[in-house]
């Protein structure tokens, strides 16, 4: 690829906007080719391009036509993938690193719930036969007061009562 003439490169140097966008355009095909290649990220590539032509315009006042600039705008674009690669690796790791945290999270959650669960049917085991069993109906079978107390012949309230001071053992215990 051959460099860019000296007066264009010299034109950039002061500021010369067509001068920018001559050597903007001239570059942008091999370098998005060039990074493309290694990154396989066209989208990305335009961004790397970009960002690479950014900061060259932030340092033209340093750039000597007499060096070869084609060296000087590939070495910036290589840099500037290998960052890219870098941050990309350390973004995959935290995502990684998360996931573990979540997926242990979700383990000790899901063996904190196995507890209470075990907890809790040992508190419902303990419970008179009578209130275990209203307990059961009202929350296991999905029955009402009323259905309750015909079933046992019971009155309605002894059922509330008893569900009441069920209820109560199950919090006291839980806690």
């Amino acid at each position: 690829m051959e460099q860019p003439d000296k007066n264009l490169l010299d034109g950039f140097r002061n500021g010369d906007r067509k001068a920018f966008e001559k050597i903007y355009q001239y570059y942008r095909i091999p370098v998005i080719r060039f990074s493309v290649s290694i990154i396989k990220d066209e989208q990305e590539a335009e961004n790397i391009y970009h960002e690479v032509f950014m900061k060259i315009l932030k340092r033209r006042k340093n750039i000597k036509p007499e060096l070869n600039f084609n060296s000087y705008v590939f070495t910036s674009v290589k840099n500037e993938i290998f960052d890219y690669l870098k941050a990309l690796n350390k973004n995959n790791s935290l995502k990684e690193q998360f996931w573990e945290k979540i997926h242990q999270e979700e383990d000790e959650c899901g063996k904190a719930k196995e507890e209470q669960l075990t907890r809790m049917e040992s508190i419902i085991q303990n419970l008179s036969p009578k209130r275990r069993k209203i307990l059961e109906m009202n929350y296991f079978e999905k029955k009402s007061y009323n259905e309750i107390a015909d079933i046992l012949m019971i009155s309605k309230n002894t059922v509330k009562n008893q569900l009441v001071k069920a209820k109560f053992i199950l919090r006291k215990e839980m806690e």
